[in-house]
């Protein structure tokens, strides 16, 4: 929604595309501050209170900016959104490891199914806009009841979140509240656990977890951490530059490339997204076990930046093969790095400091979805096609 509204949003309020999209990098920016924060905001509030607190922000901030009067307007309920993502990330793939086990053989295929999750919703972005498009709503608005409609599904799924995900067990037990841990475990998991006989309170054990984890940063990059920190911010950062250009700006993109106006545009965008994203994100997950995040992230790479090529070179000879390269984009990012980032930040680090460590990743990974958001329509402004060669050697 980001992407495709950024041109009406430029033209509404009278500014220029460029200072639209740093507008809406401002949701990227906050982000980052969100992520950073997580791990405090988990520690204090535990997972059940901190996912109405992320999705809340998120909702209140997308319902807000649907009726956005002026782009200051905007920008502040741009930042709203961007602190409730930063808040709700860490906190969604912490939930999924806790709920699959860190040890289990099948946790990092749970958690890397967040892409193909992702491309669900982005197709059914496109599949909400189409039937109002049709219906004779203007264009310009569009970027609106979009975002509206989407604050209704995030109040759903905070609702669904709240009643079937719950609280979690580590957090409980990692503040001192063991009798609640031992009634998670034994309603969710059938363990029937008891509270030894301890001296300390629950009151000093709090204060004492407080301290040791709220500001965990410094672990990250001991030496049992640094390699896996380093490789998934790293993974996270080039995935999200390639994704905030092409990806967010599909519509875009396609509607310079191929005929049929708007219309057209949003059709090939929902079929890309839900024919190479979701069975990409699908296909990546299932063949993680076997390749592994290191070798399957850069395969990934390696034939986007082939299908970015060959785009600079032939994406106006034939409409069908730049369709057919654009879905090659979606579907090896979906499969490789897409969601690698953060399932190698979920995996890599015990379940006290996992919610820090998936925060500092996705943190350090806006910068390359913010230079994507930024960027991207001013290469694609000034060099058209050409833009995709910029695009393969970043």
């Amino acid at each position: 929604m980001v992407g495709f509204g950024n041109k009406y949003i430029a033209a509404q309020f009278g500014i220029s595309p460029g200072l639209a999209a740093t507008v809406n990098a401002s949701v990227l920016i906050a982000a980052l501050i969100g992520g950073l924060l997580a791990n405090r905001v988990i520690n204090r509030f535990g997972q059940k209170r901190a996912f109405i607190i992320g999705m809340g922000l998120c909702t209140i901030g997308a319902a807000a900016v649907a009726i956005a009067p002026s782009i200051w307007w905007v920008l502040v309920c741009r930042v709203i959104m961007g602190f409730g993502l930063g808040i709700d990330f860490p906190l969604a793939t912490n939930a999924v490891a806790e709920l699959r086990g860190s040890t289990s053989k099948k946790t990092g295929t749970s958690v890397n199914l967040w892409q193909m999750a992702w491309y669900v919703s982005t197709t059914v972005v496109y599949l909400v806009l189409l039937p109002l498009l049709l219906s004779g709503i203007a264009e310009e608005q569009l970027w609106r009841y979009g975002i509206f409609i989407g604050a209704i599904f995030a109040v759903i799924f905070m609702i669904l979140r709240y009643f079937f995900i719950g609280e979690s067990a580590m957090w409980a037990a990692r503040v001192g509240r063991y009798q609640e841990a031992c009634d998670i475990l034994g309603k969710r998991y059938g363990v029937q656990a008891r509270v030894a006989a301890s001296g300390t309170t629950e009151a000093k054990f709090s204060e004492k977890a407080e301290n040791k984890y709220s500001g965990g940063y410094g672990i990250l990059f001991n030496d049992r951490y640094r390699k896996r920190t380093i490789l998934g911010c790293v993974v996270a950062t080039m995935q999200a530059w390639q994704y905030n250009a092409v990806g967010v700006y599909l519509p875009l993109t396609l509607a310079g490339i191929i005929s049929g106006g708007l219309t057209g545009a949003l059709t090939g965008s929902a079929v890309v997204n839900a024919l190479c994203g979701v069975t990409g994100g699908m296909i990546g997950s299932f063949i993680l076990q076997r390749l592994g995040t290191r070798r399957q992230s850069m395969y990934g790479f390696a034939v986007v930046t082939l299908a970015l090529l060959s785009l600079g070179a032939l994406a106006t000879t034939n409409p069908w093969l730049s369709l057919g390269l654009l879905g090659s984009i979606i579907f090896f990012h979906s499969a490789g790095p897409g969601g690698l980032g953060m399932t190698i930040a979920t995996l890599s680090y015990l379940p006290a400091i996992r919610p820090t460590g998936v925060g500092f990743a996705r943190a350090i990974m806006r910068t390359g979805a913010i230079a994507g958001l930024i960027f991207w329509p001013m290469l694609w402004g000034a060099l058209k096609t050409e833009a995709f060669y910029w695009l393969a050697i970043g």
